[in-house]
């Protein structure tokens, strides 16, 4: 986005006759010094052809655009801030914050790192939208960029195809977007007759060979439509306009045509000249005039009237047969329209007393509703303050590749990191936002470049909980948060196990239970938990089990047949399979999903929760468990049993 300026020739145009321009008579003399300190940095820094370059820049938002003083000024004075001639205080000072902020606007424009833009257009038309408060930023911007369409021959090769590759992806359509209309059909112009020199220069040869019968044909087909208009008390103004080449190439390749087939070379307009409200109603009647004379295609009729476009647009538009059974487009419209139509919002500042504007259909239909808002004392001071508003929860972030990543506004570093991906956002340390270290709940804002830090042993903690905004981020921290609770569990059930057994107990429900009193615990898990976290004393596990516990009395074991074993084991009270042959009891109980039955195969599965679950090797849920948890998985087998008993 960087500007150079390898300009000689001098521009024609001077000081004196931008000054002729009735927005900018009322400061002649602040113009005239803002442009010496140009000149004296132009002289210092820049080449000579600089200032032709503002003239000419400014000449263009003047008449393209319909921007004022503030904007003109922002252009004579962008590349002398802090460099030596005039401070950024010293320009607040002496023309105004506006201006300093419109300069600062560019600047940060002119820093974006457009070498990825292809890759992501809509994000990067976004950023370019939404970055700056003031969308007099962007039009200056797009002014400067037809600037430099315009001179696209004194650049360099390598200059040259960075700046036609940005035009087509970005500005172009910006351009459209906005309702310019004219500014987006010459960048087009432009970019196509520097891609596709030669398709340009064929289409423009035939255009020129065909000009002598296409003008006779257009006067024949004009006339009596002038005649009718006349007759019914209609002022109009009748013209015909040739398709843009680049809009006939499209037609070409899409009719899959020659030149001399595409049917609807060229369109004829009809605008008619006074302004009342009843408008819309006048350019229906001249419809049904022009369609008294020539037939329409029914299929071509655009109302462009009473559902305007979102970027303002109105025009009637018409497809008819014409004499020799050629078509013509013909649109139909009033002066106001057809000077929207050209110049998009400026116009309508021109036009617009009041009301509510269009409706917020989207990102671009906002913008125009806003620029269609009346102005009334200073058409540039009423903007910034609802575009911030308008965009207030919408940012667009770069990666340090140059990607670029749309969130929220108020999002932080560790939205951010969960954005790129959840591994990403889990082990995420901080990071390096343009180049200063940060800590992971700074708030980004909009066109900062991101680099997150990570590190293997980062792992997300209930902290994050009040840093990150999203709602999503918020339920993935607290899904990792869960399982890590779990993997705690894990190993903290281990570790108990492991010292219970040493200690000579069994790790069966009393003894759990017994821990989890003495260690006032809530439940099972919170007792794993605090051990797998290191949290609880290993070495008081034995005094725990050791402490006689008056309300526990030992019951005596009795003998039992086999239906009443296997009744028992059957409803979890006797051991009847071995799990661990070094353990003579283990609590478990029989999966209710697979119900296994002495002779099947079976295993023995670990849960959090429920304890020892013995499972089938054929049952449903085995290939889950085994995959997902294989260190929850304990070999089992049916204990051998007296079945004569």
């Amino acid at each position: 986005m960087k500007h150079s300026y390898t300009h000689g020739e001098a521009s024609e145009l001077t000081l004196e006759d931008l000054l002729e321009y009735d927005v900018l008579r009322v400061e002649k003399t602040t113009l005239r010094k803002a442009f010496a300190a140009m000149l004296h940095q132009s002289a210092r820094d820049l080449d000579a052809g600089y200032a032709g370059m503002v003239l000419e820049t400014a000449k263009i938002i003047l008449d393209e655009m319909g921007l004022g003083l503030e904007s003109v000024k922002c252009v004579i004075l962008k590349n002398v801030v802090d460099k030596g001639v005039l401070s950024r205080e010293m320009i607040e000072a002496e023309y105004g914050r506006p201006v300093i902020g419109l300069v600062e606007g560019i600047h940060k424009l002119e820093r974006i790192d457009t070498k990825k833009y292809d890759t992501n257009k809509e994000n990067f038309i976004g950023l370019l939208l939404t970055l700056s408060d003031d969308i007099r930023v962007l039009l200056i911007r797009l002014g400067m960029r037809l600037y430099d369409m315009r001179h696209l021959d004194t650049y360099p090769p390598e200059k040259q195809n960075i700046i036609t590759g940005e035009t087509q992806a970005l500005y172009i359509p910006i351009a459209h977007r906005l309702g310019l209309y004219k500014i987006k059909n010459e960048l087009e112009d432009r970019v196509m007759r520097f891609h596709d020199r030669e398709t340009y220069e064929l289409i423009e040869k035939k255009i020129t060979e065909t000009r002598a019968g296409r003008d006779q044909y257009t006067a024949d087909f004009i006339k009596p439509i002038r005649d009718s208009l006349l007759e019914h008390g209609f002022e109009c103004e009748l013209k015909s306009r040739v398709k843009s080449i680049p809009s006939i190439r499209r037609k070409m390749v899409t009719q899959k045509v020659e030149f001399e087939k595409v049917y609807d070379l060229f369109a004829i307009r009809i605008i008619l000249n006074r302004t009342v409200e009843n408008d819309a109603a006048d350019c229906w009647k001249i419809y049904s005039l022009v369609t008294d004379i020539y037939t329409p295609n029914p299929r071509r009729l655009r109302d462009w009237i009473t559902l305007p476009k979102p970027t303002g647009y109105e025009s009637l538009h018409t497809t008819v047969i014409g004499p020799g059974g050629r078509w013509v487009e013909v649109q139909i419209r009033t002066r106001r329209m057809d000077e929207v139509a050209e110049k998009g919002y400026a116009a309508h500042w021109k036009y617009k007393s009041g009301g509510e504007g269009e409706s917020k259909t989207d990102l671009y239909a906002s913008i125009r509703e806003l620029l269609e808002r009346p102005v009334h004392t200073s058409l540039e001071k009423s903007i910034s303050r609802e575009k911030k508003a308008l965009y207030s929860d919408e940012i667009f972030i770069f990666t340090p590749n140059g990607d670029l990543k749309r969130m929220k506004s108020g999002y932080t570093v560790l939205d951010f990191a969960f954005e790129i991906h959840s591994e990403v956002g889990s082990t995420c340390t901080g990071a390096i936002v343009n180049g200063k270290m940060v800590q992971m709940k700074h708030i980004l804002q909009n066109g900062d470049t991101v680099k997150i830090l990570t590190s293997k042993t980062q792992k997300p903690n209930t902290g994050w909980l009040d840093i990150v905004k999203s709602p999503r981020n918020l339920a993935r921290i607290k899904h990792a948060l869960k399982m890590e609770a779990f993997r705690e569990a894990d190993v903290g059930k281990e570790v108990i196990k492991n010292k219970v057994t040493q200690l000579g107990f069994e790790f069966i429900d009393t003894v759990i239970n017994k821990l989890v009193a003495y260690f006032g615990c809530d439940s099972i898990l919170d007792l794993y938990q605090r051990f797998g976290e290191g949290k609880a004393d290993l070495s008081k596990i034995k005094k725990a089990l050791t402490t006689p516990d008056p309300t526990v009395i030992p019951v005596p074991a009795k003998e039992e047949s086999f239906p009443e074993r296997i009744s028992g084991v059957m409803a979890g009270k006797e051991d009847f399979v071995i799990i661990d042959p070094k353990i003579k009891s283990l609590h478990y109980e029989f999966a209710k999903c697979c119900n296994p039955v002495p002779g099947k195969p079976i295993f023995a599965f670990v849960s959090i929760l429920q304890g020892i679950r013995i499972h089938t090797t054929s049952c449903p849920n085995a290939r889950q468990m085994v995959t997902h948890y294989p260190y929850r998985v304990l070999e089992a087998r049916w204990k051998p049993t007296d079945t004569t008993a």
